[in-house]
């Protein structure tokens, strides 16, 4: 059977990742259910037109060092119905660790009797670079101009490594319902190797569904849940989206596992600028013992999509000649 043939190197991969049970978490984001191409490049392979989305994320804003990230993605149809091919670049701050990671995406879709399934290659890298001068230890001299940390494995240099990025994916539709895997980071390489600050890049598994629910007349709701995982610990992302005549939307979602590991309250709204652009808001409401409300985290996304492109796989129309008629 022909989706056989595709699925078994992605199945043994998948399997392969099950047995990894450690971590090197990536940037998360509140809007998934509006960009999902950022974490399963499998879903390109459904869309017959140029899409191309900007997403900047700032996370608890009151704390020193917090989270803020930019992403920049998008894709396009090779062949309607077959192929497509996108791009991922993000940059990414956290405390003293910045990253850039850029990489391109191939994704294949295959007709099956269930419905049809694409499957997606990801490869490219990403780089990391840490300011050993802003550390600071307990036993360190912090009140001159060159900072002492008291520690022979430290020093005030910036530092930088680079290591490869490749993922899998799989996406499969039928009728309203989507679902989508992938697995990130499944580079057997890590950062920083011959410094004491390095550690091994380890992979994340991501499971995404949602449902297309139509309301009475121009009303709409989209259900989905989002889950990962790095096989330690385990991560949600209950969300609803309403829409109103494809140009007015909303939503509304809850981040985290029950009472125990609760996160935050995520609200959404959104606005089709025209045809092509449409920007949408995420704010979330911190639930955790640590929030403060002046931790605020915001999120905005923009999003362009270009109109239907005519398929290359369609028959051309038929011109009548009479010189040929019979």
């Amino acid at each position: 059977m022909q989706l056989k043939k595709y699925m078994w190197p992605f199945l043994l991969l998948f399997g392969w990742t099950a047995e990894s049970v450690f971590a090197q978490q990536m940037p998360h984001f509140s809007m998934s259910p509006v960009n999902k191409f950022q974490y399963n490049p499998a879903i390109s392979a459904f869309e017959n037109r140029l899409v191309l989305n900007g997403v900047h994320r700032d996370q608890w804003k009151a704390f020193p060092g917090a989270p803020s990230t930019q992403l920049i993605n998008g894709y396009m149809p090779l062949d309607f119905g077959v192929s497509a091919v996108g791009f991922n670049f993000m940059n990414d701050r956290i405390g003293l660790e910045k990253t850039m990671a850029f990489s391109l995406s191939y994704a294949h879709r295959i007709e099956t009797a269930y419905g049809p399934i694409a499957l997606a290659l990801q490869l490219g890298g990403e780089q990391k670079s840490i300011d050993q001068s802003r550390l600071r230890t307990p036993g360190g001299t912090y009140d001159e101009e060159v900072p002492d940390h008291n520690d022979p494995l430290l020093g005030n240099d910036q530092i930088s490594s680079w290591a490869p990025v490749l993922g899998l994916s799989a996406w499969y539709a039928m009728g309203n319902m989507e679902f989508g895997l992938s697995v990130r980071q499944l580079s057997p390489t890590g950062h920083f190797s011959d410094d004491p600050l390095g550690y091994s890049i380890q992979p994340e598994v991501s499971l995404y569904g949602d449902y297309y629910y139509p309301l009475d007349g121009d009303w709409y709701v989209i259900p989905s849940l989002h889950i990962y995982t790095d096989f330690k610990q385990l991560q949600s992302l209950l969300h609803g989206k309403i829409g109103f005549q494809n140009q007015y939307f909303g939503g509304l979602g809850f981040r985290g596992l029950g009472s125990r590991n609760a996160d935050a309250i995520v609200l959404m709204a959104g606005f089709r600028i025209n045809e092509n652009f449409t920007v949408y808001y995420n704010y979330d409401i911190g639930l955790s013992d640590i929030y403060r409300p002046s931790a605020q985290s915001h999120e905005f996304t923009i999003t362009y999509r270009s109109a239907e492109w005519s398929s290359r796989r369609e028959r051309p129309p038929v011109i009548y000649n009479p010189r040929f008629l019979e």
